[in-house]
């Protein structure tokens, strides 16, 4: 694993992919030994102590105070596929800014501004699974299962019935691709026939085609084209990346997941999470 520190705070404003609402996130170095850390109001939490749900359309973090912070996914991709792991993280407004709907412009700020860590410093501690863990949802036939590994190694497989996407795999190793170059890039996407229910429920307020891909049962709809003929699974990998960055450390496994999204992949991470408390227990 190749890990990175912050040397100066970097910014991020716009508005949000579900609410809508403008909102500033912004990034900066924290004291070394503190790892990630968030904040929302006035008082800052290590990000292990935060709960967090999945809600199948992005991911919310819960604070001790109260107070929550939707769709962060894709910052916290951004920032562990460049293996930073020492950050201050505050935010004004109730979600990440959208940006153009994937982790590209997190990742070209957060790379400008932060350097590798030199072999003379501490690097993070690394979580780990000893033994196999699972997790499912039956109705909607997916699973995500964690293998201990001595790296992260994560494979998605995704199956839909929609022609332009249908079924689609990809690897992705921490020790040897070009997050931002391979997966970054890859944008957020939802089914046209969805697009009417999301709405009614109060989501996709900010969406567009400007920080999203939207997909027909024979087309696609996207600004500037595919990035990927497999952009879809990729965008799979880095929504995985940003939901185990609330492990707040690296992690060491091999990731399977077959029709995974943000339910399960929150699930998996509070199963590992799981096991480390109770082995710090013992």
């Amino acid at each position: 694993m190749i890990f990175r520190r912050l040397t100066r705070a970097v910014s991020f404003s716009g508005s949000g992919l579900h609410t809508g609402v403008s909102g500033t996130v912004t990034v900066v170095p924290n004291n070394e030994g503190r790892g990630v850390t968030l904040r929302r109001e006035r008082k800052a939490f290590p990000l292990e102590k935060c709960r967090f749900t999945g809600t199948g359309r992005g991911t919310e973090i819960f604070l001790p105070d109260g107070s929550s912070l939707k769709t962060p996914e894709h910052l916290f991709g951004a920032l562990s596929g460049l293996g930073i792991w020492s950050a201050a993280i505050s935010a004004e407004g109730p979600e990440v800014p959208a940006l153009d709907g994937c982790a590209a412009t997190f990742a070209s700020a957060l790379e400008e501004a932060s350097r590798p860590l030199g072999a003379d410093e501490n690097m993070p501690g690394c979580a780990a699974v000893s033994v196999p863990v699972a997790v499912q949802d039956e109705a909607r036939r997916g699973v995500i299962c964690a293998f201990p590994d001595d790296e992260l190694h994560i494979s998605s497989v995704i199956d839909y019935e929609e022609e332009p996407i249908g079924t689609q795999l990809v690897d992705y190793r921490s020790s040897k691709d070009d997050f931002r170059r391979l997966f970054a890039p890859a944008r957020t996407f939802a089914l046209e026939s969805e697009i009417g229910a999301l709405l009614e429920r109060g989501l996709a307020k900010g969406g567009s085609l400007e920080n999203a891909v939207v997909v027909g049962k024979k087309d696609v709809r996207a600004s500037g084209g595919l990035r990927f003929a497999d952009e879809f699974v990729r965008h799979k990998i880095l929504d995985i990346l940003g939901d185990l960055y609330l492990l707040g450390r690296p992690l060491r496994a091999r990731i399977v997941a077959l029709r995974s999204g943000h339910t399960l992949n929150c699930r998996l991470v509070e199963r590992i999470l799981t096991g480390m408390n109770q082995k710090i227990s013992r």
